[in-house]
């Protein structure tokens, strides 16, 4: 047992070392959830802004996956996926895009009162 146990420790760290690390997913704790207008004419978005911890945690996140495209989930449901192309480091998020009527209203209603998470992982190739 031990040499398995030092097996997949040294390949652990061959592909730490090559930059082949599995990342883990990231709840963040946000603050506030409410829709805005969105800039496109008659759009809304879901504005997200994150409490002190989840802001660190979603800019160490966005920091280490530049480049990668991720995931952003709302109650286990991936609402879009962009890719980052610089860190996000203040704490506010916004998502828009092609939403039912309503759709945006009730997801900011679930996070508010705590029943959905809010989650950011590397989207699987």
């Amino acid at each position: 047992m031990p040499a398995l146990f030092r097996l997949i420790a040294g390949l652990a760290m061959v592909l730490i070392a090559c930059g082949v690390a599995i990342a883990k997913p990231v709840t963040l704790a946000v603050a506030e959830a409410k829709v805005v207008h969105d800039p496109a004419p008659g759009q809304v978005a879901l504005s997200l802004k994150l409490t002190a911890q989840g802001k660190q945690a979603f800019a160490t996140f966005t920091t280490a996956n530049v480049g990668k495209t991720i995931d952003l989930s709302i109650g286990g449901s991936v609402v879009m996926s962009p890719r980052l192309v610089e860190p996000i480091l203040g704490g506010q998020i916004m998502i828009s895009g092609t939403f039912a009527k309503g759709e945006l209203r009730r997801l900011a209603e679930r996070i508010s009162s705590g029943g959905a998470k809010v989650t950011v992982d590397v989207k699987a190739k």
